[in-house]
């Protein structure tokens, strides 16, 4: 009835009889609400004001003044986006005089007949939501990506429109704080501190950000270029051994970005803050970068893998200052755009500071197997996806934004060539400065550049989900010969082809022969004068797709592939290997026998880091319980043993922890706990606070005799408070008292208990392994009733995970049968959603949905 009510009144103060879009009016903000106001709002400016008290369970008054332009008496009523609970809002005063401060499915309606032609202003006090500001005993941030800047204050929640912010912030005198503009002066005041920061250049809303709170703050001018940091990291070690680093990085990222787009850094200032449990590996807000501590402040003796992890982390994010900040998406469907070059750009500017490095190899196992555990599945989504309200725009980030994007990228650069495809982005980053584009408009300026046509290849690489299958195939010509050529088919029965060309490789008794084919074209082919002992569909670590392999490579590559010599075809052989191990083709006690056996010789280290991870998932998730009974012995066995050799401080910690995950013999836990209690590896290595931690917790999990007294002493140990409030969330998950453990997922069901999603997502890992699946199998249901409200608020990557996490250590047809029976009672369940869980759950499907689909 207030829905009816609230329509008919938008109705009602409709200027001219102008006939009313309904979708204006829904929660969120549709495309057409966003078409509208982007069509008739300009020139707009925030001047804010918030009031941050000392106690974290206190309101948070706000000021708003909304300062735009319009050129046109308005036909339609203005809607604000404020999406807070009702009495949130206390009054609206606009161009002097008061209107009604009402809010209806998240919006302020503004009668049509109160804005002028020409400049407007609306003041507005109000109380700040809650969901935008991650409120911290100590400390908060704001994180207002896509659409929660209208939790926070009232604005035009929508990427294209950009406006520009003039922020204060009133907050407890011993707090230092942040945000996209440089601090203009701090008065200190009775106990408290009026900080005002300088007019920012335009921003998204999205793009907004501030934190507040005890925070330590380090400056440093390198080469001219000034930047400060806000940490709370209380061990001086870990801040001493990081930092110049944690400088030094964004530098070289700064500079690179200079040199490659020709445009100067484009803000006032950069600043960047590294928050204890923060949601992702970091953000990318103009001045002010937030980013999640430990992905920065690394442990001693870190590996290589380690250090390009934070360095590519560090360039994504300052690259996002040119491509996603300084030329914004118009609408969210087109959020992959800003990520692709992100991702792009990062892979280029690690590549000078680690020269050691195979850095090809580097993006084929960074990029290929994430975006294939989302193409491989029934949930697959293509890179641009529609979108019709800004409320789903969170569903549309995962593996297929930030992973086959790039690989898709690495197409184009090969048809354009690294220097064209460089000036083309030149002149879309100057034409769209401080503005906003879409795709269509960086393939106009590509084809207008390079005389090429892009279009097919576009829509067949962006505009698809899925991912081809390419099978060897060969028939017998004369003289005992082979002709080998690569057949394509699309697993969706649609007759789509994508356009691509691959490296093979056909390794006969003596020799070994390569040649460019195309997939799909059986003109393209290879001839042999002798049977091939292996095909290898592609060595160029580009072609993308699942490459079955033929009998013959199945056979061979398990014993030989540590007899190739080129460790990036090595690499590719190892993703389609599990890609085949996925698909069913290749034994599960086979390959993980070879992946143990290889990781053991391996001396790369990228490869040996891809195989240690491939060794504890199929020893937790495709061997079944008497397969790692029969193979867990041995395999401890040498694993500590070349811990033990290992004479590389970051090696030795590699190789401990992929012990400490596959451990399950007594003898075995007696060793962790032997180096829990002594804190050191064998050979003296100091274990940080972080790694002894999760050995306590792994102690618990495992049902180590002394798991209570080893959970209370490491408790006691922890001297960083924010790691000791992580340690205390997440102790419930790994207790052996069932009763414990449930009560621990239904507090779950409060939002309040899932703000610190990191935090939650480390439990569920422990509460959903395979050595408590039996137990939390229960929870899956109600896991699966949530998911919806956990997107409503949750953070945006936090519904996939959840899920994601939840199902990965479930194997019983208990499990499918839960997950399929919610799906099929549903069948209006939103598709978003559906997508998430269908990928998630990809698993369940290969061992028990396809046996009963036939």
């Amino acid at each position: 009835m207030r829905y009816f009510l609230f329509f008919i009144t938008a109705f009602l103060l409709f200027a001219c009889g102008t006939e009313v879009n309904e979708s204006f009016y829904e929660r969120g903000v549709s495309k057409d609400l966003a078409h509208y106001r982007k069509s008739v709002i300009s020139n707009v400016r925030y001047i804010l004001d918030f009031d941050i008290p000392a106690s974290s369970s206190d309101p948070v008054p706000g000021k708003a003044e909304i300062e735009f332009e319009t050129d046109r008496r308005l036909r339609h009523p203005l809607l604000l986006d404020f999406n807070v609970p009702e009495d949130h809002l206390h009054t609206v005063v606009v161009n002097g005089n008061p209107v009604p401060a009402s809010l209806e499915n998240g919006h302020i309606l503004i009668p049509a007949s109160n804005i002028h032609r020409g400049a407007n202003s609306i003041e507005i006090n109000f109380r700040t939501g809650e969901q935008s500001l991650n409120r911290n005993p100590d400390f908060l941030y704001t994180l207002l990506v896509p659409d929660r800047a209208s939790t926070a204050f009232p604005c035009f929640d929508q990427p294209d429109i950009k406006a520009r912010y003039v922020l204060t912030l009133e907050v407890p005198e011993n707090y230092e704080a942040m945000s996209n503009s440089a601090l203009v002066s701090a008065e200190i005041s009775d106990g408290s501190k009026r900080m005002v920061f300088a007019e920012s250049e335009p921003l998204s809303t999205y793009l907004f950000a501030f934190a507040a709170g005890k925070f330590e703050r380090i400056e440093k001018v390198i080469d001219g270029v000034r930047m400060e940091m806000l940490h709370r990291e209380s061990i001086k070690e870990n801040v001493e051994r990081n930092v110049e680093a944690i400088f030094r990085l964004h530098y070289n990222s700064i500079k690179w970005m200079e040199e490659y787009t020709g445009i100067p850094y484009p803000f006032q200032k950069f600043g960047f803050v590294l928050i204890p449990g923060f949601q992702y590996g970091g953000m990318e807000h103009p001045g002010s970068v937030f980013y999640r501590a430990s992905s920065l402040f690394l442990k001693e003796s870190p590996t290589i893998n380690e250090q390009m992890s934070r360095a590519s982390l560090i360039a994504h994010e300052t690259s996002h200052i040119w491509f996603g900040d300084l030329v914004t998406m118009k609408w969210f469907d087109d959020v992959w755009l800003k990520e692709v070059f992100a991702g792009y750009m990062s892979d280029k500017i690690v590549n000078p500071d680690f020269p050691e490095a195979n850095h090809e190899l580097r993006f084929l196992l960074s990029r290929f197997p994430a975006a294939y555990n989302v193409d491989r599945t029934m949930g697959s989504n293509p890179v641009i996806q529609e979108l019709d309200n800004l409320l789903n725009a969170g569903s549309l980030y995962g593996g297929i934004i930030y992973n086959k994007a790039p690989i898709v990228m690495k197409h184009l650069e090969s048809m354009t060539g690294d220097s064209l495809l460089r000036e083309s982005l030149r002149v879309y980053l100057k034409r769209f400065s401080y503005d906003n584009a879409e795709w269509d408009d960086l393939i106009n300026i590509l084809e207008e550049i390079s005389g090429m046509s892009l279009k097919e290849w576009g829509d067949a690489w962006m505009r698809e989900a899925g991912r081809p299958t390419i099978e060897v195939m060969s028939e017998e010509i004369a003289g005992g010969g082979k002709r080998i050529w690569l057949n394509e088919t699309d697993n969706a029965g649609l007759g789509r082809t994508w356009p691509q060309t691959a490296n093979s490789l056909v390794l006969t008794e003596d020799k070994r022969i390569a040649s460019e084919l195309v997939p799909g074209d059986n003109l393209s082919f290879i001839e042999t004068s002798a049977p091939p002992r292996a095909v290898i569909p592609d060595t160029s670590g580009v072609a993308y797709g699942y490459f079955k392999f033929d009998e013959a490579t199945t056979k061979w590559m398990p014993e030989s592939v540590n007899t190739v010599s080129d460790p990036l075809t090595r690499g590719v052989l190892w993703i389609n290997a599990w890609e085949n191990l996925v698909d069913g083709r290749l034994d599960a006690v086979t390959m993980f026998e070879a992946a143990l056996n290889s990781a053991l010789q391996e001396s790369n280290e990228l490869i040996r880091n891809y195989l240690s991870g491939r060794v504890s998932s199929i020893f937790w998730n495709h061997l079944d319980e008497t397969d790692r009974k029969q193979s867990g012995p041995e395999s401890e066995r040498l694993i500590w043993e070349k811990m033990e050799r290992c004479g590389d401080p970051a090696l030795k910690r590699a190789w401990f922890n992929l012990f400490r995950s596959i451990v399950m013999s007594s003898e075995g836990m007696e060793k962790l706990y032997d180096v829990w209690q002594r804190g050191v590896l064998p050979g003296s290595q100091k274990l940080s606070e972080e790694d002894l931690s999760t050995l306590a917790l792994v102690l618990s999990l495992k049902r180590h005799r002394e798991s209570d007294s080893i959970i209370g002493k490491q408790l006691s140990d922890i001297v960083n408070t924010d790691r000791k409030r992580s340690f205390e969330f997440v102790i419930p998950s790994v207790s052996n008292d069932e009763a414990v453990r449930d009560r621990f997922f239904e507090s779950l069901a409060d939002p309040a208990n899932r703000e610190k999603e990191p935090w939650v997502l480390e439990a569920l890992g422990y509460l959903h392994h395979p050595l408590q699946s039996h137990a939390s199998v229960r929870y899956l249901q109600r896991s699966l009733e949530m998911l919806e409200e956990i997107k409503n608020t949750g953070d945006i990557f936090f519904p996939g995970n959840w899920i994601s996490t939840t199902l990965s250590g479930h194997r019983s047809a208990e499990a499918w049968d839960i997950v399929n029976r919610f799906l099929e009672e549903r069948p209006d369940y939103p598709e978003d959603l559906k997508l998430k869980i269908l990928q998630a759950s990809d698993h369940l499907y290969r061992l028990h949905g396809k046996k009963t689909a036939g």
